[in-house]
């Protein structure tokens, strides 16, 4: 899965980059905003994709003075498949909704008692496809059975994204003591980590520097 451009499963030039980048929007853009917000490429690679958009017709172009100006075309037949293409694209929703169902079913009385979040390259905004998915995942130890399935069922959610799940299993008990004797993980987890279900992670983690 590639986090940063989730739709780059539909192939790896700018075309889908544009199309989603448009899709998220009904106004008018030039390509120096197009290319802005895609966030990749180059300002040509860009405005040679919307041209070739252009030509299928589900972008169109209009002149404003001296810059030209693109939308999407939301009246193309195709445009039912690139709105329900791009509105179920949204991993990082389907990922907190596998992990929430994850939790719910093995510890359906108390869920929040289970704390899980995103770290790493993942967290940050900066993972490759080859990147490990890691995942902290704090249980009070009296949970230890039902966290141990959480965290294997965790781990089996890899061929829905592509990539390993590195699942970090701790106890408030442990990661207090980590915080204390500065593990350097701990700081991970206080720069990077994202919050996905129960009691954020950082109450957890009070005192790190």
């Amino acid at each position: 899965m590639d986090w940063n451009h989730p739709e780059h499963v539909f192939g790896t030039s700018l075309e889908p980059v544009v199309l989603q980048v448009l899709w998220r929007t009904t106004s008018s853009m030039t390509g120096a905003q197009i290319h802005r917000l895609a966030g990749t490429g180059s300002d040509q690679g860009v405005r040679r994709a919307l041209e070739r958009l252009v030509r299928f017709g589900i972008v169109r172009s209009r002149q404003a003075g001296r810059a030209t100006l693109y939308t999407l075309n939301r009246e193309h037949l195709a445009f039912p498949a690139v709105d329900g293409a791009f509105s179920a694209l949204q991993p990082g929703r389907a990922f907190r909704s596998l992990v929430e169902a994850i939790v719910t079913e093995h510890f359906p009385d108390d869920p929040g008692a289970v704390s899980v979040a995103l770290f790493g390259s993942v967290a940050r905004g900066e993972a490759r496809l080859d990147s490990d998915v890691d995942v902290l995942v704090v249980v009070p130890d009296s949970y230890s059975e039902p966290a141990q399935r959480v965290a294997d069922d965790l781990r089996a959610l890899e061929p829905r994204i592509g990539q390993w799940i590195q699942v970090y299993l701790t106890d408030p008990g442990r990661l207090r003591e980590a915080v204390e004797t500065r593990d350097p993980i701990v700081q991970s987890f206080q720069d990077d980590s994202e919050h996905l279900h129960g009691p954020d992670v950082r109450t957890y983690l009070r005192g790190t520097t």
